[in-house]
């Protein structure tokens, strides 16, 4: 999946994309984070952890983006065993003897920890409203983790051993590591991680702040694919022999006994991210541009051009909200106009008719306004370069007309 990933990554990097289609993100993820696996005779809690990114996102098409970029997270997982469950390993003493060592817990219970790196590859589906999105974002996530640690506790701890050479069972010499210990605490780093894949998905509302700039709000999920512990050859104890004294006995760890399954990553929650597009902007002062470079855009922007964009869109019928056939050829133009120069803004204002015969609703204006947003919207047209909104006070076109009543039933575009 790590190869997968790679690939779709460096397609996606080389084609061409103008700088508007780009952003930057700063993402933070709170929730529960840590690892999931089969515990006999236990169980596994996911604690809470978050992680905060730095990401990057590319405009794929009308409604879809690809995110990508670099975070770095804390996982905690809570481990219990039930009271009295024996964990048995094969030891040697400091006699060269070989035993079975039997290690009875009442009120054990482990907080692993580790740290890890994570980069996603996810594609992004949103809606067109250039105010309210919804979004679905789903693709994979690689895990490189790292600075793992284990705080092993019980209530109590019977430390005994089995000789079968010799057929008796050590329960009570403290002095050589075989007794009982109340109240024990110990950690541990001896887990050993690798890195992993995992599945990761996210959805929510996202709203516009400013121009080019985007709040995203919702929950996501990551399920690991592979294992992120290595599997150690040999099944350790769960709390570590001493022959110098049951005072002496380390922290094992329940991933390394052999006895779970395939500890694999799980985390979900809250996400809320902030994005900041990269279009270019005109310089300050309408200074004149140096030879060979680009002109700033509305430098360069033709008066017919201006004219088009500016051209009323009519809608014509009484209460109509879905834009006019007879339109779409008209705001075909106007899309490739600003698509070809990408730093201009535009305000989108929905007008109504409201004479004393045919008046409507202030909120008819507000949703021929969407529709004309939305329609560019699915031409190409970053939904971030429009200001949409209903006119406070519709202006009459042909005050003495009353046959081009129906004139006033548009959408007005002006260049900001």
């Amino acid at each position: 999946m790590t190869r997968i990933l790679i690939g779709v990554f460096l397609i996606a990097l080389s084609a061409p994309r103008p700088a508007a289609a780009q952003a930057l993100n700063i993402q933070l993820d709170g929730g529960l984070q840590g690892i999931h696996y089969t515990l006999p005779n236990g169980k596994i809690q996911p604690q809470p952890g978050g992680s905060l990114g730095l990401g990057y996102s590319i405009r794929l098409g009308g409604t879809l983006d690809l995110l990508t970029g670099v975070a770095g997270g804390i996982y905690r997982t809570k481990a219990t065993l039930q009271n009295g469950v024996i964990s048995s390993t094969y030891q040697v003493d400091d006699a060269g003897s070989a035993f079975q060592y039997n290690v009875k817990a009442t009120g054990y219970q482990e907080m692993q920890r580790f740290y890890a790196v994570s980069v996603p590859l996810l594609l992004q589906y949103h809606t067109q409203d250039p105010l309210l999105q919804w979004y679905l974002d789903a693709g994979g996530k690689v895990f490189v983790p790292f600075g793992s640690s284990t705080q092993a506790s019980a209530g109590q701890l019977v430390l005994s051993g089995y000789y079968p050479d010799y057929n008796i069972e050590v329960s009570n010499l403290p002095q050589h590591g075989f007794g009982t210990i109340n109240g024990w605490k110990a950690t541990t780093t001896g887990t050993q991680l690798k890195p992993s894949a995992a599945l990761s998905a996210a959805t929510g509302v996202s709203f516009s702040l400013a121009p080019q700039s985007r709040l995203y709000v919702g929950i996501y999920a990551d399920y690991g694919l592979t294992g992120v512990v290595k599997k150690s050859s040999s099944r350790l104890p769960l709390v570590g022999y001493n022959s110098n004294g049951v005072n002496s006995a380390q922290a094992g760890s329940v991933l390394n006994s052999g006895t779970t399954g395939t500890a694999s990553l799980l985390s979900f929650g809250l996400q809320v991210r902030l994005s900041f597009g990269l279009g270019g902007k005109r310089p300050a002062g309408g200074s004149k541009t140096a030879p060979g470079a680009v002109a700033p855009v509305l430098d360069t922007l033709q008066d017919e051009q201006r004219e088009l964009i500016e051209e009323s869109v009519v809608f014509g019928l009484l209460g109509e909200t879905a834009v006019p056939e007879i339109q779409k050829k008209h705001l075909d133009e106007v899309a490739d106009v600003l698509k070809r120069f990408p730093a201009l803004r535009i305000s989108i204002t929905g007008h109504t008719c409201d004479g004393d015969n045919e008046p409507e609703d202030k909120a008819v204006g507000a949703e021929r306004a969407k529709a004309v947003a939305a329609y560019l919207r699915s031409k190409g047209v970053d939904p971030a370069r429009m200001e949409v909104s209903p006119a406070s006070e519709t202006d009459v076109f042909e005050p003495f007309n009353p046959l081009a009543n129906y004139k006033n039933r548009r959408v007005v575009i002006k260049i900001k």
